[in-house]
């Protein structure tokens, strides 16, 4: 994904009177900054207007209010493409035709699906205003993005945006959390002897060895408090409440690849043509475990010897030294957004057509609503639910 930024404004009402938003014209030096490409949603028009900083602001300042804007088409153009985008809109998507309010239509849903399946997010701001002078409605920007860009539009926006109790932020991503290091230093067990010159930190995944064989870590690491039974800590996962998925269990997930990764190396010395493919990843059963309470608590992930290990779980070797691959896995997670009143009430409102006065707008929760109930969404037993990887080399038992 670049970094190019695309900006699309709803010109219906929402924006038009944002200049009164004190939430508003703190964040927007923020969109101008990024040098967006400029689209208009007039009706069903969409048009791009400038790639001008200069003008996007003089724009921002300009609205003038067109009614029935094509949010839909606006987001399909989003999912379409390989840009970080941002919309602003009131999520009001009114038709001529018989559906008109589109009160309950989650017309949002396949279009979110569409982006988060390419491992993305989107963060929805959901800022109250009073339209009008008597609708009670809300301004949403919803930036479309990657977490693991740096400096992308969501960290750009944070930084500009005020303080307020009253704006709601959802999260949505394809339901697995970034797991990180705290610092720039691994926390190994000093009992475990690491090879300080072979534990290094990746981006996406990190190495560490131990000068000690799996029986002693077993007597080492068997008894004891947390504190002196832990094999590496301070790994965290930020489980915020603003997640659309809440993480409610994790796990360790080993593999034994020391044969298939000492081929690769001969392979690589011999300056082979063919790389080897891994054909002996072994499963390796009950030798970790997850500190279920530091992860509840605060998101640390922990790993410790299972319980139950017995210094050579079911396939370790005693021939090989013993390379590990250690994915930690999301085994279960739940709906964060969907019954949760407190964080959904920001993402339905009053319906401000007459006809349609007494009725409630869910057409944005429902959009969400869909996407998180939707099992084929979720990160279980897929390769996206895989958060963290360590390799763990030790000498042979």
């Amino acid at each position: 994904m670049v970094k190019d930024v695309d900006l699309y404004v709803d010109y219906s009402t929402c924006v038009a009177e944002a200049y009164k938003s004190e939430y508003y014209m703190k964040t927007r030096p923020a969109f101008v900054d990024c040098a967006p490409t400029f689209y208009s949603i007039k009706g069903a028009k969409i048009t791009e207007e400038t790639k001008d900083p200069q003008k996007v602001y003089q724009l921002l300042s300009t609205i003038k209010e067109v009614n029935h804007a094509d949010i839909k088409q606006a987001v399909a153009n989003i999912v379409a493409g390989d840009r970080q985008a941002v919309l602003i809109t009131d999520g009001e998507y009114y038709m001529k035709d018989a559906t008109r309010d589109n009160l309950n239509n989650p017309y949002l849903a396949e279009e979110f699906r569409v982006w988060l399946r390419k491992g993305r997010d989107i963060y929805i701001f959901s800022e109250p205003y009073l339209e009008s002078g008597k609708y009670n409605k809300f301004r949403f920007y919803l930036l479309f993005t990657d977490s693991k860009l740096p400096n992308n539009i969501y960290d750009r926006f944070v930084r500009s945006a005020p303080e307020n109790g009253d704006v709601k932020m959802l999260h949505l991503n394809n339901g697995a959390p970034v797991a990180f290091r705290k610092g720039k230093d691994q926390d190994i067990n000093v009992s475990l002897s690491p090879v300080e010159d072979n534990c290094r930190l990746y981006p996406d995944c990190e190495v560490q060895e131990y000068a000690v064989p799996w029986k002693d870590i077993k007597a080492y690491l068997s008894e004891g408090s947390l504190k002196e039974r832990y094999i590496t800590r301070g790994i965290f996962v930020n489980l915020s409440g603003c997640d659309g998925y809440k993480i409610e269990e994790i796990e360790p997930v080993a593999y034994l690849i020391a044969e298939d990764y000492q081929e690769y190396v001969d392979s690589v010395n011999a300056s082979a043509k063919v790389m080897p493919s891994a054909h002996r990843v072994t499963p390796v059963k009950g030798v970790f475990a997850v500190d279920k309470r530091s992860f509840e608590e605060d998101g640390e992930i922990v790993l410790t010897l299972d319980r139950d290990f017995d210094g050579v779980g079911n396939t370790l070797s005693s021939d090989w030294p013993n390379l590990l691959k250690v994915d930690i896995v999301v085994t279960k997670v739940s709906d964060n957004f969907s019954s949760n009143a407190e964080l959904n009430s920001a993402f339905q409102w009053r319906s401000i057509t007459s006809s349609k006065a007494e009725a409630t707008n869910t057409s944005i929760m429902e959009s969400i609503s869909q996407v998180l109930k939707d099992p084929d969404m979720s990160p279980i037993d897929k390769k996206t639910a895989i958060i963290y990887t360590l390799y763990i080399s030790t000498y042979s038992l």
